[in-house]
């Protein structure tokens, strides 16, 4: 008597749509041996993709098959159509030639055939490719689908970090920014551009801030630097002739699209990092700001274990010059001298009512560059319209048209960005630049109670350029152009004090007025006085 086995497959969508039951396959299965007088020897029921053969239940089959040491007499392995066994034409074969090898014989009782006889073989071609050609074209639709979604600025997929997957009433899908992830990743571009830290320590930063939550690993991380989608775009690859392109989302982006470009200007180098990186000891803030008195390099900071067991924090210099200074009066005299510098009582009120004034002087530019970046924009629509009709009409080569295209949209990207450049600020200006002008008023008692990370952002946005130290005071031969401005017009109100001066740099009495310099997501306060 003939020994099989029956091998029983379906798949969640097929059973679904399509009415398959294993109980059902099973059910013919036994049926089809009792009438044929066939002994069954085991059952394997599975749900799996017959895409390949990498499925359990038949990979758990052949290895029983490897422990029968004589199988000359032959058995069969038996399901009820050929789609069943496999939806692969190519890998289908392969294993009917295996089967064999093992002394197996494949069969489906609702499609059956003797593959001795020659002919049968294109009637099992068929049989194996037609649920190949179905699931290509399944696939295809599918793959289609999405790329229309995508077309229309719909993210297809799982929600990458900082956005999270949700429906709507319309069961339609979209991206939202989660709440918890979002404002982090957020905060971390903004750290990469304001280049006070390098980025694996702000993804460190990030890490500790999480404090275990979020998707924050390395890898997540660095393929979210990069990703256009968190300034609202989203690539559409090539296909075929299709070349690859961006479209805009129709998620709410998480940074603007200037933020996402200096951030891979930042990455890609090409911007020169003016700003040290270093990861600095809460006893030495100024480590990487201060440069050597005497060789111009640039100090770093130490500690050294006393006799007692206490630690005393110094700042050195590396080389065979010997500079070295004491930490803690060094600290000590730069927030002698922060102090110094904060603005007198009624300094605030001043310094808005002159920003306001250059603001409104500055908008009026502004508005006309708008106007001309607008028509500029137009003109290359207009221009890429005609070029479009002429090509279409016969009247321009396909190779010239391409080109016409390539120029006039890499031109009209450029204007985009400097267009938005010059996104019009709202009437909330004033509340604004009053909050900032009132956190420089206590910059001192900011500084005196931040943390290493503040205190450090705090030194880096007033001092472009590095500090050098001389045992009594700390100088700079630049300060930020709207402090230098805030510290001249205190020290007025100020008067001298027996001779002495804290400041970080003598400034001259005649200043040259400053611009009122605008950003779309940052406001560089440099008021004209007169």
């Amino acid at each position: 008597m003939r020994k099989a086995d029956l091998y029983v497959r379906v798949s969640t969508d097929e059973q679904a749509d399509k009415g398959y039951s294993q109980r059902d396959q099973e059910e013919r299965l036994r049926k089809y041996c009792e009438i044929k007088g066939i002994q069954i020897r085991d059952v394997y029921i599975e749900d799996h993709s017959a895409k390949s053969f990498k499925r359990p239940e038949w990979q758990k089959y052949l290895s029983n098959l490897r422990k029968i040491k004589n199988n000359k007499s032959g058995s069969i392995i038996l399901f009820t159509k050929w789609d069943r066994f496999s939806r692969n034409a190519g890998d289908a074969y392969q294993m009917i030639n295996q089967l064999r090898a093992f002394g197996v014989e494949p069969m489906a009782i609702e499609q059956p055939l003797d593959l001795t006889i020659p002919e049968n073989k294109i009637m099992l071609a068929f049989y194996l490719a037609s649920p190949e050609v179905e699931n290509d074209r399944r696939a295809l639709n599918v793959f289609h689908g999405m790329r229309r979604a995508k077309k229309e600025g719909r993210y297809m997929g799982t929600a990458p970090l900082g956005y999270v997957n949700k429906i709507t009433e319309g069961k339609k899908k979209f991206i939202a920014q989660h709440d918890f992830e979002a404002p982090l990743l957020k905060w971390a571009f903004e750290q990469i551009v304001s280049n006070n830290f390098n980025t694996e320590q702000i993804w460190k930063m990030v890490r500790e801030k999480a404090d275990g939550k979020g998707r924050f690993s390395k890898n997540n991380f660095w393929v979210a630097m990069r990703n256009p989608l968190y300034c609202g775009k989203i690539f559409i690859p090539p296909y075929k002739e299709e070349k690859g392109y961006f479209v805009k989302g129709q998620h709410e982006p998480l940074i603007s699209e200037k933020t996402f470009a200096d951030v891979q200007d930042i990455l890609d180098g090409r911007k020169k990092i003016v700003k040290p990186k270093i990861v600095a000891m809460d006893n030495l803030p100024l480590r990487g700001f201060l440069k050597c008195p005497k060789c111009e390099r640039m100090l770093t900071g130490s500690a050294s274990k006393g006799k007692m067991g206490n630690y005393y924090y110094y700042y050195h210099c590396s080389s065979a010059c010997g500079t070295r200074f004491k930490a803690e009066p060094a600290n000590e005299a730069f927030l002698k001298q922060l102090r110094y510098m904060s603005p007198k009582e009624g300094m605030v009120d001043v310094f808005i009512e002159a920003f306001i004034k250059d603001f409104n002087n500055k908008t009026k530019a502004q508005n006309t560059e708008r106007t001309n970046i607008i028509g500029e924009i137009d003109a290359l629509n207009k221009r890429y319209q005609n070029a479009l009709l002429k090509n279409a009409d016969g009247e321009m080569a396909d190779d010239d048209f391409q080109e016409v295209k390539k120029l006039t949209k890499g031109k009209i990207e450029v204007l985009e960005r400097r267009l938005n450049d010059l996104a019009v600020v709202g009437t909330e200006i004033k509340d604004l630049v009053a909050s900032t002008l009132k956190k420089i008023a206590n910059i001192d008692r900011r500084y005196e109670n931040g943390d290493i990370e503040e205190k450090r952002l705090i030194v880096s946005s007033m001092f472009p350029d590095f500090l050098e130290f001389d045992g009594t005071r700390h100088r700079t031969p630049r300060l930020n152009s709207a402090i230098a401005l805030i510290y001249q017009n205190n020290s007025k109100l100020q008067g001298e004090k027996n001779g002495t001066n804290l400041s970080f740099l003598d400034l001259s009495q005649d200043v040259t007025p400053l611009r009122l310099e605008l950003r779309t997501h940052r406001l560089r306060v440099c008021c004209s006085t007169n």
